[in-house]
């Protein structure tokens, strides 16, 4: 499997995409110092708008690995706990543009320390902090495409995050009648340790209304308020020479809201990809336009079967990362999210250059 794979738009603008995980060394700042040194020295000279590493234990590495992203000048990176499974204490995930792209604004906000405690305040206030580092006159409804949020001990604080986000939506406009915001919340451990909810987004600026499309598939997943959350299946938006997907976090879900296969990751994997393809099928592109993915597994004894199962099916242009996290719904053995790009755009549009 690539650890970075591009997509050529036009005038020399790309897009990159890098997973990574690093090499087990029982010394932590080695192994991370290692790679980061791999990402900056395939990286260079490139304009990032995503990047995130997953670490196996924050409380004793969350120092040791912003000393040596400061060494190697990465700069705004969101730290998670979040097992990677293929053997090394930390992965990274990115998402870069060859250069910085013209006609549009893009732009990751990350979240910061709230000092209130309990996850329906710090949700609430995560959401109140980006509405205020927005430019003037645009909106968390009209301008963020995309949120990643990760809830310590998901299985207590999950509800108080969705319901925080639920009455910030309302409040905002934001109904079943209008639309919601592609996300994945996902268990993950933020630093410090009472900071139950961090939340990254990206915005975008510059777009029509019509060139944002909320994705469905409806034959094969309900809409997400069946079962009482706010979000978008996934988003597109169409520039004038491409498209980028955003895919929210996917389980093995039907169109009545139920989970498929309880018990059987093999059989969720399966549906789960199905999901994938089905959201994407509708909106003008295929499963092998995915270029970035991650895959959450509950049970790390799952790796190695769901890898075998994911190399079966993702293209050789999709790049991924396998990790330990609990997902919303205990029934759903896994979960994936990710990123889509291809060359299908609209002419009306500026392009994306």
């Amino acid at each position: 499997m690539k650890d970075c794979v591009s997509f050529k738009i036009m005038d020399g603008l790309s897009e990159l995409f890098y997973c990574m995980d690093s090499v087990y060394n029982r010394n932590f700042r080695d192994e991370a110092e290692e790679l980061v040194h791999r990402y900056r020295s395939r990286s260079k000279n490139t304009w990032p708008v995503l990047i995130r590493f997953h670490v196996s234990d924050i409380a004793n590495q969350y120092n040791d690995l912003c000393d040596i992203l400061r060494k190697y000048g990465v700069e705004s990176a969101a730290i998670i706990e979040q097992t990677p499974l293929r053997g090394g204490k930390l992965a990274l995930e990115a998402w870069h543009y060859s250069r910085q792209p013209e006609n549009y604004q893009i732009k990751m906000f990350q979240s910061s320390v709230t000092g209130v405690s309990g996850s329906e305040t710090q949700m609430r206030c995560e959401f109140e902090n980006l509405e205020k580092m927005l430019p003037v006159n645009a909106s968390v409804s009209a301008n963020i495409i995309r949120t990643w949020i990760y809830c310590r001990d998901l299985d207590n604080n999950y509800a108080g995050l969705v319901k925080a986000r639920r009455e910030l939506f309302t409040q905002w406009g934001m109904t079943e009648k209008t639309h919601y915001i592609a996300s994945t919340g996902i268990e993950g451990k933020s630093y410090p340790h009472d900071r139950l909810v961090r939340m990254d987004s990206l915005g975008i600026f510059g777009l029509a209304p019509e060139q944002i499309e909320y994705m469905q598939a409806l034959e094969h997943l309900s809409p997400t308020q069946i079962y009482g959350v706010t979000f978008e299946r996934g988003t597109r938006i169409i520039y004038g020479n491409c498209s980028s997907y955003f895919i929210s976090g996917t389980a093995s879900i039907d169109k009545y809201g139920k989970i498929m296969y309880p018990g059987n990751v093999e059989a969720q994997s399966r549906r789960m990809l199905e999901n994938v393809e089905a959201l994407l099928n509708n909106h003008d592109a295929q499963l092998h336009d995915l270029k970035q993915a991650v895959i959450y597994l509950r049970d790390a004894k799952d790796k190695d079967l769901v890898e075998s199962y994911l190399q079966q099916y993702l293209d050789d242009e999709c790049t991924y990362l396998i990790l330990q996290s609990s997902i919303c719904r205990p029934g759903w053995l896994l979960e994936i999210d990710g990123i889509a790009v291809n060359n299908h755009g609209n002419e009306n549009y500026k392009a994306l250059r």
